[in-house]
């Protein structure tokens, strides 16, 4: 009987294992560690360790806060929470995790899946029914914004038609797990009207991109969406790991990392990683996460959608993974 029963844990153990295969094997974080000196690699950990890893299990847990939290947006602008028959959902979101996301969202809260919608169907569905969405919502989900620029500039920036989409509901919800700072700051701007200064900032950010051949496109989308009508929704404002506001590191630990990362740091291409961001999804990273990182978190660089590649970039898509690499 012993035997059986010893027999049967040892099933169990490697059912457990079979059915938790680590995202992230110890392997894979010896090799990133391997990376850098060993005097270094006490700042490695400390910055590996300062890192906010939304797991497929907190994901699942967050997803449903997010529902009662935009559950309850919804309602109190008296949209029906129940079966959400005035609600449409958008299932993916360009060049961004909003279809990984929409995935998770409808499964996680048991959401029909004839509530979610491509784009190409809402555009479609709005042209031929101009007034039959202004006392509609469009909930549009994401999982993570750095600064907005790809909603604001891609999406928005650069199509008449998604402006007239979104222009057609009584109320658009942006939702996401973590906005950084500088996104809530973004989107303030754009609420006042301060669209000139939005461009400016894109085109200091990017200074390898010329903006000036869109420039008047944008100017003419910006101004034509009613950003008032447009309402943020997450669980989590995130600030720079190194902001005097982020009370997790103490004065020592932020000026080690600042020098580890500036150490580490190279010349060239680094998505928005200057925004130090601290947050990363099993599903891949943004590139708001310190560029050093992006190898472990497995992060893909798409830039397919941008009519013009970064100084230096020659690829369209490309994957960093600290086990590809020699």
């Amino acid at each position: 009987m012993k035997c059986s029963d010893d027999l049967a844990e040892e099933t169990l153990e490697r059912i457990f294992e079979r059915l938790n295969e680590p995202v992230i094997p110890m392997g894979s974080i010896r090799r990133w560690l391997d990376r850098f000196a060993e005097e270094d690699r006490d700042t490695a950990l400390l910055l590996l360790n300062n890192i906010e890893y939304h797991s497929q299990p907190r994901i699942r847990r967050e997803t449903r806060r997010l529902h009662q939290k935009l559950s309850d947006r919804l309602a109190e602008s008296h949209f029906d929470v129940e079966q959400f028959k005035n609600v449409d959902f958008s299932r993916e979101f360009t060049c961004k995790s909003g279809d990984v996301v929409s995935y998770i969202y409808r499964k996680s809260n048991l959401i029909p899946s004839v509530d979610f919608k491509t784009f190409d169907l809402l555009t479609r569905e709005t042209s031929e029914d101009p007034e039959g969405f202004g006392n509609r919502a469009l909930v549009i989900l994401d999982d993570y914004i750095g600064t907005g620029s790809q909603f604001i500039f891609q999406f928005i920036g650069l199509s008449d038609e998604d402006v007239r989409v979104v222009n057609s509901y009584k109320k658009t919800y942006l939702v996401c797990y973590v906005i950084h700072e500088k996104a809530l700051k973004n989107f303030h701007l754009l609420e006042d009207g301060k669209i000139e200064e939005i461009i400016r900032i894109e085109d200091e950010l990017f200074p390898d991109i010329d903006l000036s051949k869109e420039a008047d496109c944008f100017r003419r989308t910006l101004r034509s969406l009613d950003w008032k009508k447009l309402e943020l929704v997450y669980l989590e404002e995130e600030k720079p790991l190194l902001s005097p506001d982020n009370m997790a590191l103490d004065d020592e630990k932020k000026n080690r990392l600042d020098h580890f990362l500036r150490r580490y740091g190279h010349e060239g291409y680094s998505g928005t990683s200057y925004l130090l961001g601290h947050h990363t999804f099993f599903f891949g990273a943004p590139n708001s996460l310190p560029e050093i990182l992006w190898p472990l978190f497995k992060r893909v660089e798409d830039l397919s959608i941008y009519p013009e590649k970064p100084g230096g970039i020659v690829e369209v898509i490309t994957g960093y993974n600290i086990d590809d690499e020699n």
